[in-house]
């Protein structure tokens, strides 16, 4: 199905301009950093690290996957591109599990090398990728596949 051409209006300047990956490395940096500014009560876990990093990773990879497989944009930068909703796969429970896997490393990272205040980068990435990406995406998607698009909002979860 073709989409008609549509005039996509971003509200914020940040709306849907910096690719997700560039966030996640911001956020990586963050929760690396932390613990070398602030290095009091260091969290070390490798076996957790690494678990959430692995779990994270299949995680996104199989949002990859389910969008391939339907044949529709990947680009997180351009939804309008999208070509049908994805609802199959891990997109029966998430929404979004290329984020939720991005930040399910990110909370391996904080496993690995973070403190307490390394929680901020998650939390920090999570509200950013909200706001800035999956928001701007919704609401593109409702203008384009409508009703349809609506239905899959209240049937499955934005992250979880």
């Amino acid at each position: 199905m073709p989409v008609k051409a549509l005039d996509f209006k971003k509200k914020n300047m940040l709306d849907l301009k910096i690719p997700p990956v560039i966030v996640l490395v911001v956020f990586a940096g963050i929760v690396i950093g932390i613990p070398l500014v602030i290095p009091f009560y260091v969290v070390q876990s490798v076996g957790l690290c690494v678990f959430f990093i692995l779990f994270g990773i299949i995680i996104a990879l199989s949002g990859v996957w389910e969008f391939r497989k339907s044949k529709t944009t990947v680009n997180p930068t351009t939804p309008e591109k999208s070509s049908q909703i994805v609802n199959t796969g891990i997109y029966r429970f998430s929404r979004n599990p290329m984020y939720l896997g991005m930040a399910l490393g990110l909370v391996g990272l904080t496993f690995g090398f973070g403190n307490h205040l390394s929680w901020l980068g998650v939390v920090g990435f999570i509200a950013y990728i909200t706001q800035f990406q999956i928001i701007p995406e919704e609401k593109i998607l409702k203008e384009i596949f409508g009703k349809n698009y609506i239905n899959y909002l209240k049937q499955v979860r934005r992250w979880i």
